[in-house]
C-alpha cells in the first residue's frame, strides 16, 4: 500500500511532459540550431524553433518614419490684412 501511495505521489508531484513539437515542424528548445530560427515560444516556456525553409517571407520593416504616421499639427494660413493698404 505504500508503495501505491509512493507511485501515486511521484505521478502528481512530476509536470506533464509536454509535445516536443511545435508551428511548422519546428521543436521546443533552449537554443535554436544554426538552421533554425526562433519563432514563438512553447507551452514549457522554451523557445519553438523552426527551420529556416519554412520561412520565406521577409520580415516588413519601416525605414524611417511615414507620413501617415506621424501626427502632424495644423499650420495657421497666412491672412493678408486688408484694411492696411
Amino acid at each position: 500500500m505504500k508503495l501505491l501511495f509512493l507511485l501515486l505521489v511521484l505521478l502528481l508531484a512530476t509536470e506533464p511532459v509536454a509535445s516536443g513539437e511545435c508551428w511548422m515542424d519546428g521543436h521546443c528548445r533552449l537554443v535554436c540550431k544554426n538552421d533554425e530560427d526562433s519563432i514563438s515560444r512553447c507551452r514549457n516556456r522554451k523557445r519553438c524553433c523552426v527551420p529556416s525553409r519554412y520561412l520565406t517571407i521577409q520580415p516588413v520593416t519601416v525605414d524611417g518614419i511615414l507620413g501617415w504616421t506621424t501626427a502632424q499639427t495644423p499650420t495657421p494660413d497666412k491672412k493678408t490684412n486688408r484694411n492696411h493698404v
